[in-house]
């Protein structure tokens, strides 16, 4: 069971991962309904969708998210698109600068939530407020049982070298 996330925020950001062709892989898939949810349940909540296009992929990963967000009801004047994003730290660096671009005309911080798996949460959350971000959570989704630890290794070596990066 997980927490649940403040409702309202003014912003999700989706993070990226793996397209096949122009189809989202399990994991991204997962983190994109978790998203859909979401914006169903706080209509006044924009979503910045973050990823570039990789190697096999036909389209960056933000634009497979939109395609699929707006296939699901989800109006596309709510979804951004950051499609540079190579990583992690990219995903939130070049989101939380569309973001500031939007800001409260009275100066008001966005509240921001961040959706990715369980396992990638705190990374996401961590990088965000190294970037400056005051009001930031994690909005986790579901990941494949099966293949958790295996994620979750993964994951332990990619908060080792965010952290000697600066980064965190």
């Amino acid at each position: 069971m997980f927490h649940q996330p403040s409702k309202d925020l003014d912003y999700i950001i989706v993070l990226g991962a793996q397209v096949n062709g122009t189809k989202l892989s399990n994991s991204l898939r997962l983190r994109v309904e978790r998203a859909r949810e979401y914006l169903e349940d706080n209509p006044e909540t924009c979503a910045v969708l973050s990823g570039g296009k990789g190697t096999g992929e036909d389209v960056t990963e933000a634009e497979a998210m939109y395609r699929y967000l707006e296939k699901k009801g989800i109006s596309p004047k709510r979804l951004l698109k950051e499609e540079h994003s190579t990583n992690t730290s990219e995903n939130l660096k070049f989101s939380l600068e569309i973001i500031d671009t939007k800001e409260d005309e009275k100066g008001k911080e966005a509240s921001i939530g961040v959706v990715t798996n369980n396992f990638h949460v705190y990374r996401g959350v961590a990088l965000g407020k190294k970037l400056g971000c005051s009001y930031i959570e994690g909005i986790p989704s579901k990941s494949n049982k099966f293949l958790q630890v295996n994620y979750l290794v993964r994951e332990f070596f990619g908060v080792v070298k965010d952290k000697a990066a600066g980064n965190m």
